[in-house]
């Protein structure tokens, strides 16, 4: 099963891109699931059809999706816990919204979002799994950083214990009903392992594809640039770009002309920045993209004769190579600056900090005895060197 995760600034047409990315697959014969973890659902927008939490088809054959509901989802996993935990915090006094919000762990419905990913690749009912994220992708950081989920299986983990030891008495007094500090912490713990296996999934590049979709405007190629740091930075492979709503030549308002001036070196700056990303242009269209037929032009318009389920490029966002008898590690950053990135080693780990993200990179066995003698910034690639000081 493949995973393709199409993500972008907000407004910029992700949701769109992926429907019809979806509606291509399905008619190369790939059974297909389209899916949005977007808090705000445009997916059946853009089939003009209702959806909900479980997969519904489509219209063609093979092609179904789905908008992830994390209050169904958590309903699902916690919500024997929370009813009763609420209860008692009810009966000490607090009001029934507040005793609502305390008996849910903090970030428990973004996880178990990711958790419905897992299940959904667990069962194979689909040959692609094509995920319309949210913009920025706060599940996205928990699932790119080891040292985030490590974080949260610690702290969420230390402060479902304190939760327990707290109100357990007070639950086992007005309950019979079997709640204890194990069984909440099992169900924790079973969802973090959950999300570990799901991260481990997204990280090989032969599963998953994270495509970026912009505007060529200032904002929207920031943000990406940031985007596609921060994916590779975590291990999470970009493997082509769609530029989208450019501006066709036989537009010529010249009302319009500064736009199309400024478009032309945005999309030349995204040439050269991304290369040799594959980079997909789509024009803006006459009028709004919105239900199957309008999806299915779109999809011919943008892919032709390609599979938007293959893999679209082999390049790699994390290497290590023998030189001239040095080890380097190579890793692919856009949009940043020398004084941006610290390092530090730790045992058999190398802690990369590039701005406000931070990753602990475990080093394979013959680099992790090494220590790093230079790092430098080459063509946007961050270049660490190993050597034996011993």
């Amino acid at each position: 099963m493949r995973i393709v995760l199409y993500t972008g600034k907000g407004g910029v047409g992700k949701t769109t891109m992926a429907a019809a990315a979806a509606v291509k697959a399905a008619s190369l014969g790939h059974r297909t699931l389209v899916i949005s973890t977007d808090i705000a659902h445009s997916l059946a927008d853009a089939f003009v059809v209702p959806l909900s939490n479980d997969p519904t088809p489509v219209g063609p054959p093979g092609l179904f999706a789905a908008e992830l509901d994390t209050a169904e989802e958590l309903e699902r996993y916690w919500g024997d816990i929370k009813r009763r935990i609420a209860a008692v915090l009810r009966n000490a006094g607090l009001e029934a919204t507040i005793a609502g919000e305390m008996a849910v762990i903090p970030g428990l419905d973004e996880i178990l979002s990711l958790v419905r990913i897992k299940k959904y690749f667990d069962e194979a009912h689909f040959d692609v799994l094509i995920i319309d994220s949210a913009p920025t992708g706060s599940a996205m950081r928990l699932l790119g950083a080891p040292d985030l989920n490590r974080w949260y299986v610690k702290n969420v983990l230390h402060m479902a214990k304190g939760i327990t030891s707290m109100i357990m008495p007070m639950i086992q007094s007005v309950t019979r009903i079997p709640v204890t500090e194990k069984t909440l912490q099992d169900k924790v713990k079973h969802l973090f392992d959950e999300v570990e296996r799901l991260r481990q999934i997204f990280i090989d590049p032969t599963l998953t594809s994270v495509r970026l979709v912009l505007n060529p405007e200032r904002m929207a190629v920031l943000e990406t640039e940031r985007a596609f740091t921060f994916f590779s930075l975590y291990g999470l492979s970009v493997d082509a770009l769609f530029v989208n709503r450019i501006l066709p030549p036989e537009v010529s308002d010249p009302y319009l002309e500064t736009w199309k001036e400024s478009q032309s070196a945005y999309r030349q700056q995204i040439a050269e920045t991304f290369s040799p990303l594959p980079i997909f242009e789509i024009p803006l269209l006459k009028q709004e993209v919105a239900g199957i037929a309008h999806l299915e032009a779109l999809a011919d318009l943008v892919y032709k004769d390609t599979d938007p389920v293959k893999r679209l490029s082999e390049e790699q966002p994390l290497r290590f190579d023998l030189d001239d008898g040095k080890y380097t590690l190579s890793l692919r950053l856009i949009g940043v600056h020398s004084q941006e990135i610290d390092l530090e080693k730790c045992g058999d780990e190398l802690h990369v900090k590039i701005g406000k993200y931070k990753r602990m990179i475990a080093l394979p066995q013959y680099i992790a005895g090494l220590k790093p003698s230079s790092a430098s910034l080459d063509e946007g690639w961050l270049k660490i060197v190993f050597k034996d000081e011993s």
